[in-house]
C-alpha cells in the first residue's frame, strides 16, 4: 500500500516540474502554484517512505525515479535563470584565447566574440566571479561545444555522482536519505532544468567527507577534494579548520595547493582577477534572511556582513576545537553562511542539501522548499528592471525553516556527524544591486 502511494505521488511530483519546465515558469502564476504541489507531494513521498517496506523502496526504484524526473526537465531551456550563458561565454572567451577575468563580457575589446546568445548574459559589465576550477571545466565544455546542453550535461553527471555518494554515506541506514536527496524538486530545477553548476563542486566536497572518515587512507586525498571542491566554489573553505583538526596539516597543504595551483594560468589579469567578486560582495543583496534583521542594528554599513563573517568563522573554529566530523563542519558552517548571507539564491541552498538529506533535516528540507518563492518577483523584473522583494514574502521564505531548526535543536534533534556511520539525529543571476539585479 505504501509503495503504491509513494509512486503516486511520485508522478504528481513529476507532472507539476515538467509542466512548469515546458511552459509554466510564470512567475508567481503558474510556477509557484506548480511549485507547491510538486514539494507536497515530494515531503508526502518521503512521509509514506518512513513506514514502507524495504522491497517497496528499493534503492534502485529510487534511482529509476530519480533518473526519470530528471530526465523530463532536462531538454528544456533554462528561462528561471541566465546563468548558464555565462558559464558559456567563460568557456567561449578561453577557448578563444581570452582569460576572462581580464574582461567583462561586455568590453568593446571582446565585440568581436559576441553570439547569437550574448544578450542572454545577466550584468555583462561585470567580470567573472567564478573560481579556476569552474573555469577550466567551462573551458573544456565550451571546446566540445557552447551549447548550453553541453554544460547541463555536465553538471547533470555531477549531480548523479552526489547521488551515489550520499547512497554510499547512507547504506548501512534506509534509504530515505537517497530519497530525499533524488526527488529533491530544487534540485531538478536548478540543475536538471536552469543548469546551475553547484554539484560539480559539492561532489568532491562530499567525497572529501567520505575519504576523511577512513583512518587508512591518505589524509591529503581528503583534503585535494574538498580543494577541488573550493575551486569550483568557495563554500568548502569553511570545512579547512575541522580537517587540520582531524587530518593534519598534510590534508590542508593539499586542500590549498588545489586551487592556488588551478589561478596560476589566469594571474595575467592582474588585478582584475577578483574584481568580480568585489563587486559580488560590496552590491549585491537578495532573498536575504538573518541578514536583514543584522542590517536594522546601529553603526558601520558593513557591520551585518562583519557579524556574518564573525559567526561563520566561529562555528568553523569550533568545529576545530571539538574535532567534529567535517561532514557535521561543513554542514553547520555552510549553513550558518547561508543565513547569514546578504544574497541566498534557491541553488545555493543545495550546498546543504546532501548533509540534509543524510540527517533528515527537517528545517533544511523545508528551506529547500519555501526558497523557491524568491522567484515569485521575476516576472515583474524582466518588465520594469526592478526586482521587488515585499517583507512578507522574507518572512514566508525564512520563518517556517527558521523557526523548525530552532525547535528541532531545542528538543535536541539536530545533526551529528554523518560519514562512516556515525551517529545521525532525528544570478546569482537573480538579485539586487541597486535596485537590480546580481551577476553570477
Amino acid at each position: 500500500m505504501w509503495a503504491r502511494w509513494i509512486w503516486a505521488l511520485v508522478a504528481v511530483e513529476a507532472a507539476a516540474l515538467w509542466t512548469m519546465a515546458w511552459g509554466g515558469s510564470g512567475t508567481p502564476f503558474p510556477a509557484v502554484a506548480l511549485w507547491s504541489v510538486a514539494f507536497m507531494a515530494y515531503v508526502l513521498a518521503a512521509r509514506c517512505a518512513v513506514p514502507a517496506s524495504g522491497a517497496a523502496i528499493t534503492r534502485r526504484r529510487i534511482w529509476t525515479a530519480g533518473v526519470v524526473l530528471r530526465a523530463g526537465v532536462f531538454p528544456a531551456a533554462p528561462t528561471l535563470s541566465e546563468d548558464i550563458y555565462r558559464y558559456m561565454w567563460d568557456g567561449w572567451v578561453q577557448r578563444n584565447g581570452v582569460n576572462p577575468y581580464a574582461h567583462p563580457p561586455a568590453s568593446p575589446i571582446l565585440e568581436g566574440l559576441r553570439t547569437e546568445w550574448w544578450p542572454l548574459i545577466n550584468h555583462a559589465d561585470v567580470p567573472t566571479i567564478y573560481p579556476p576550477g569552474a573555469q577550466f571545466v567551462f573551458a573544456l565544455l565550451a571546446w566540445i561545444g557552447p551549447g548550453w546542453w553541453i554544460f547541463k550535461l555536465g553538471w547533470l553527471a555531477a549531480d548523479l555522482v552526489v547521488a551515489r555518494l550520499v547512497d554510499r554515506l547512507s547504506r548501512d541506514r534506509s534509504p530515505l536519505p537517497l530519497l530525499l536527496y533524488l526527488l529533491s524538486p530544487l534540485l531538478v530545477v536548478e540543475v536538471a532544468w536552469s543548469g546551475h553548476l553547484d554539484p560539480l563542486g559539492i561532489a568532491p566536497m562530499l567525497g572529501a567527507v567520505a575519504l576523511a572518515a577512513g583512518v587508512s587512507i591518505p589524509a591529503w586525498r581528503a583534503g585535494a577534494l574538498l580543494g577541488i571542491g573550493a575551486s569550483l566554489k568557495f563554500a568548502p573553505i569553511a570545512g579547512l579548520p575541522a580537517l587540520a583538526r582531524r587530518r593534519g596539516p598534510w590534508a590542508v597543504a593539499a586542500a590549498l595547493a588545489a586551487p592556488i595551483l588551478l589561478y596560476l594560468p589566469y594571474v595575467g589579469a592582474g588585478s582584475s582577477l577578483f574584481d568580480g567578486l568585489r563587486v559580488y560582495a560590496d552590491l549585491w543583496e537578495f532573498n536575504a534572511g538573518l541578514y536583514n534583521v543584522l542590517e536594522r542594528l546601529p553603526g558601520h554599513p558593513d557591520l551585518p556582513k562583519w557579524i556574518g563573517a564573525a559567526v561563520v568563522g566561529g562555528v568553523a573554529m569550533r568545529a576545530a576545537l571539538h574535532r567534529w566530523p567535517l561532514d557535521r563542519a561543513l554542514f553547520w558552517a555552510i549553513g550558518a553562511a547561508l543565513l547569514l548571507s546578504p544574497t541566498l539564491h534557491p541553488w545555493y541552498v543545495l550546498w546543504v542539501l546532501p548533509f540534509a538529506c543524510l540527517s533528515v533535516s527537517r528545517g533544511w528540507l523545508l528551506l529547500s522548499g519555501t526558497v523557491f518563492l524568491a522567484y515569485a518577483g521575476r516576472d515583474v523584473y524582466l518588465a520594469t528592471g526592478v526586482w521587488p522583494e515585499p517583507v512578507w514574502l522574507g518572512w514566508v521564505v525564512h520563518g517556517p525553516p527558521l523557526a523548525l531548526l530552532a525547535w528541532d535543536r531545542w528538543r535536541g534533534r539536530h545533526p551529528q556527524g554523518l560519514a562512516g556511520g556515525e551517529r545521525v539525529a532525528g544570478s546569482e543571476q537573480t538579485g539586487k544591486r541597486h535596485g537590480g539585479r546580481q551577476p553570477e
